[in-house]
């Protein structure tokens, strides 16, 4: 890269410009041919020299970076998990969907009729439907496969993805799937416990104590209970879509994901209460 022009530089080089002008009025208004012809030569060299000095301070600026639309980005990794699984909407929704009505019917199995139910509870029950559904969305996008870069090997997307990965890849995958997860559920846990207590018209009553309550219940839910659940989910729809007719592969699908959103949700609530969040 060209290193930048001086200021002397600059003013060398619109001097040369001026001097090129009064060339060119000197050859407008000169009788003799011959050394007109010489001005005009002479005109030529000064402004190529100018111009060459101009154009070298144009080209040590650095093109401006180009910015990055997060929406843009998100679109994008849906399209790119959709090419790689035609089945990734259907698995999106159905978790989704099937979560939230898991959720309701667990409270209600546990706690009883709503009607009685005390403020405490109802914020318990309001945080971890909204918890819910933001984790569902991160976790079935995050452990789906992606197409690779052209010439690399793709990232392991969860511990039973297909590929020639070895036992430690998988144990790794496991891992570092379960710190991100740990971190994303603290975040959307702190998240929802104040969205319910904000709904519930008592934001003050989110406390300093409450924020890490919030943190420690969402990092262990997300980063063990989770993690381990939804590995063994995919796990499962790899061998039933590999096996099965796509009818008889999404109904296990479903199935599968029922019986852990149930799970999930009566976990959620005892760590809820092994935290002291609840």
């Amino acid at each position: 890269m060209r290193a930048k022009p001086t200021i002397a530089r600059c003013a060398r080089s619109t001097d040369d410009m001026t001097r090129a002008i009064t060339c060119v009025s000197s050859f407008m208004s000169a009788r003799d041919g011959q050394n007109a012809l010489n001005m005009s030569t002479r005109a030529r060299s000064i402004i190529a020299r100018a111009s060459s000095d101009f154009g070298s301070a144009n080209a040590g600026t650095p093109p401006p970076p180009k910015a990055t639309n997060p929406i843009d980005t998100f679109v994008g990794g849906l399209k790119d998990r959709l090419e790689m699984d035609s089945n990734f909407f259907f698995k999106l929704g159905a978790e989704i969907s099937i979560d939230f009505v898991i959720t309701l019917l667990v409270n209600l199995a546990v706690r009883g009729n709503p009607s009685y139910w005390t403020l405490s509870a109802t914020l318990m029950v309001l945080c971890q439907l909204i918890t819910a559904a933001i984790n569902d969305t991160l976790i079935v996008y995050f452990l789906a496969p992606t197409k690779a870069s052209v010439g690399k090997k793709p990232e392991i997307a969860n511990v039973f993805a297909k590929g020639d990965y070895s036992l430690a890849q998988r144990a790794m995958c496991y891992l570092n799937k379960g710190k991100f997860y740990g971190i994303l559920g603290s975040l959307s846990c702190v998240v929802s416990m104040f969205l319910a207590l904000a709904l519930a018209g008592n934001a003050a009553g989110f406390t300093q104590e409450v924020l890490f309550r919030s943190l420690a219940c969402g990092a262990l839910h997300m980063g063990i209970s989770s993690n381990t659940r939804y590995q063994l989910v995919n796990g499962v729809e790899r061998l039933a879509y590999d096996v099965a007719p796509t009818n008889v592969a999404k109904l296990i699908s479903v199935s599968v994901r029922m019986g852990n959103n149930f799970l999930g949700a009566r976990l959620w609530m005892m760590v809820a209460v092994l935290t002291g969040l609840q």
